[in-house]
């Protein structure tokens, strides 16, 4: 069987009228035992085809590498991709969208990565189901690197 290390992974993510955070456990991708870090090359996120396209409505992303409660500055370094997706309903149907992706992105070793997400619409109580997309590859940095990475990421460092 051939072995790859680019993949894609999708996940589900609800965007409601309170902000919430997703979880994804990154460390399903990579072999910490052989040394691996998972590069993220390209992050977007899309309104799932399972839903109508929303009356008026505006649906907040952050990806982010530590868990936080609130939405942060994408100048935070705990920010890793942002995004706003703005919907109009009838009449006229539209979609705007702006992202950032971070060009510090970090190599994820044990770590687990949270997507945060809020939808302001004027549907009170309305979810929006959102398809997050994660696209990278495996890597294996120098067993010194390597070590720097998981000392941080798990905040053992003196």
């Amino acid at each position: 069987m051939a072995k790859t290390n680019e993949f894609e992974i999708y996940i589900l993510v609800q965007a409601g009228n309170t902000a919430g955070n997703t979880a994804l456990d990154m460390t399903d991708y990579v072999d910490i035992a052989d040394n691996e870090a998972f590069k993220v090359d390209e992050v977007d996120i899309v309104l799932d085809p399972t839903e109508a396209m929303p009356a008026e409505s505006e649906a907040l992303f952050q990806l982010a590498d530590s868990n936080i409660q609130a939405f942060v500055s994408h100048s935070d370094r705990t920010s890793l991709y942002v995004s706003r997706l703005s919907y109009q309903g009838t009449p006229g149907f539209g979609m705007w969208h702006q992202e950032s992706f971070s060009s510090l992105t970090p190599l994820i070793v044990n770590k687990t990565l949270y997507c945060r997400s809020e939808s302001n619409s004027t549907g009170a109580g309305q979810t929006l189901d959102h398809t997050l997309r994660i696209k990278g590859k495996i890597v294996k940095p120098s067993a010194k690197d390597y070590m720097a990475l998981v000392l941080t990421q798990t905040g053992n460092v003196a």
